[in-house]
């Protein structure tokens, strides 16, 4: 749900429902008639202040945190480490409107959720980003290794690597792997060499 407050009166003076889950990021035309909004239901949405005419200008695959507004480009960023550029029409958002099919953005949050359900959820007017800012893989797997130097760890790519703590920096990559079965090999390497070393001495 997007609000529209009125600083002088202190209170709320429009409503628009527009998404379909929290709304997380606004950036707003020079003008302040439009308004692109994202958030965790993955969409950019551009609606008009003054007719409440909204339209689904882009879908990502993850969570939108933040939005730019940059001449004829909307910058994206969500939780995934890449930023993503959508066309826009930063100082005439109107002819964006001529492109796809728009709606009028009810009053109560429900409304939109419950048009999602049924089906008649809106397409959006661009398919694909027009510029990518690739980012680096997150990481979302690690193991700390018994030597208390090294960390095992597995991104969102599928890789799997091991650092050097000390260093910061990947000792070795072993591609797209299991990451359960290299820590259980790991571990017994390590187990093997003191062991041996135990012996020696």
């Amino acid at each position: 749900m997007i609000r529209l407050w009125d600083l002088g009166q202190q209170r709320c003076v429009h409503s628009y429902a527009v998404h379909t889950d929290s709304v997380w990021a606004l950036a707003s035309t020079p003008a302040f008639g439009h308004v692109y909004s994202g958030g965790r239901d993955q969409s950019v949405y551009l609606t008009d202040l003054s007719t409440r005419e909204s339209l689904l200008l882009c879908t990502n695959e993850y969570p939108v945190l933040q939005l730019s507004l940059q001449d004829d480009t909307i910058w994206v960023a969500t939780t995934d480490s890449s930023v993503y550029g959508w066309p826009a029409e930063g100082r005439t958002p109107q002819k964006v409107f001529e492109k796809g099919a728009s709606f009028l953005a009810g009053n109560l949050s429900f409304s939109r959720a419950r048009a999602s359900l049924e089906g008649s959820a809106p397409v959006p007017v661009y398919k694909e980003p027009s510029f990518v800012i690739p980012g680096v893989p997150a990481i979302i797997q690690h193991e700390i290794m018994n030597n208390r130097r090294h960390v095992l760890t597995k991104d969102t790519t599928g890789s799997v690597k091991l650092w050097e703590i000390t260093r910061g920096a990947v000792i070795e990559d072993f591609g797209k792997v299991s990451f359960e079965d290299k820590k259980k090999e790991l571990f017994e390497m390590v187990l093997l060499k003191y062991v041996m070393i135990s012996m020696f001495y």
